[in-house]
């Protein structure tokens, strides 16, 4: 019985060490991804869409594209937030994708691009891009 648990023991052990290194070139995989998934994708943004007013925004059908002008005043959560044109206030969802590594604060005046979503009893906004406004 001890004969066994030895080699048992010493199976379990040398085989621990074979794949605790190997030689497969994932750790340079992983930050080539990363480094791909962090940089920035471009797009064509349409100049003819002049920017709306929130109240115009509240008038449309769901799926309408609209272009808005204004300032991130809160996070709500995660993904939503709460933008405000000046006059209204409209809860905007943004990706993380959509940020592209840009950083915002309640001072700084944007440009967003999105999709209208309405349901039932409220209307929020899919952000498709995000730009400053200057």
């Amino acid at each position: 019985m001890k004969k066994i648990l030895f080699i048992l023991a010493m199976a379990i052990s040398l085989s621990g060490n074979a794949y605790a290194k190997h030689d497969c070139d994932c750790e340079k995989y992983c930050s080539k991804m990363e480094h791909k998934m962090m940089k920035k994708q471009g797009g064509f943004i349409d100049t003819s869409m002049k920017p709306m007013s929130v109240a115009e925004v509240q008038k449309l059908p769901d799926d309408a594209y609209v272009t808005l002008s204004g300032y991130i005043t809160k996070r709500l959560s995660d993904d939503k937030y709460n933008f405000s044109d000046g006059t209204n206030n409209l809860i905007v969802k943004i990706d993380d994708k959509v940020w592209m590594g840009q950083t915002v604060t309640p001072k700084d005046k944007i440009l967003i691009t999105g999709k209208v979503d309405k349901e039932f009893t409220h209307l929020k906004l899919d952000v498709k891009s995000l730009q400053l406004d200057n």
